[in-house]
């Protein structure tokens, strides 16, 4: 499957350039990294091919990039294009925004937060399907996490929490979590019958933000 064939491509796990004490660890994901700006997140990899495609009225290449990025229904070239023109033009402008992008082989969904005209945080879920699919290649927790072990060393957390499924079946979900001085990463599983497992990378800043953000009471308890 090529660059041309995906809304959003990048590296399957988040990519780290070498760094040291002096030198700030550099995040990547979904073809993007993490602290570029809103004009640079626009105009490289495949969503500065979408960008570019509806600026030239190119309306079979939107129509190619939104299917292979996992729409299974009519695709309308031009809503598309509105839509992330808007995005792009709220974003560039400094609005908190967020694009979203697929990678289908992988099946992976990645969603792009930016904020202050920057991209402030990468989240990227992975669907952790039960049976095998043919012609599509998942990946598990396991192999995710040694992934990011292997590039950013042992975790600053990790640690595990019972959950239990819609059928009352209690497992252990994973959780990792890597701060540094201005980005953070974390891991995290959601096993069973839905399984997937979800790696957001994002700024220190943005961290701090969510973390004190108020909570959304749980209608259910």
């Amino acid at each position: 499957m090529g660059t041309t064939g995906r809304v959003v491509v990048g590296c399957v796990l988040l990519c780290a350039a070498v760094w040291s004490q002096e030198k700030p660890r550099e995040l990547r994901g979904g073809g993007h990294v993490l602290g570029e700006s809103a004009e640079q997140f626009f105009s490289t990899g495949s969503v500065g091919e979408l960008v570019r495609a509806c600026e030239a009225r190119d309306w079979k290449t939107v129509k190619s990039l939104a299917k292979t990025a996992g729409s299974e229904s009519k695709v309308n070239a031009k809503e598309i294009c509105e839509k992330t023109v808007k995005v792009k033009e709220q974003a560039t402008s400094g609005a908190h925004q967020e694009y979203v992008g697929s990678d289908k082989e992988m099946m992976r969904t990645d969603t792009f937060t930016l904020d202050g005209g920057y991209l402030v945080k990468i989240r990227m879920i992975y669907a952790s399907p039960i049976a095998d699919i043919e012609g599509f290649h998942p990946k598990t927790f396991e192999e995710l996490f040694v992934g990011l072990r292997d590039a950013y060393g042992e975790p600053s957390k990790s640690y595990s929490e019972s959950v239990v499924s819609a059928y009352g079946v209690r497992r252990d979900a994973h959780r990792a979590i890597w701060v540094g001085k201005e980005n953070v990463i974390s891991i995290s599983e959601q096993p069973g019958e839905n399984g997937r497992t979800e790696i957001v990378a994002e700024t220190l800043a943005e961290y701090k933000r969510e973390a004190q953000a108020p909570k959304t009471a749980n209608p259910l308890h």
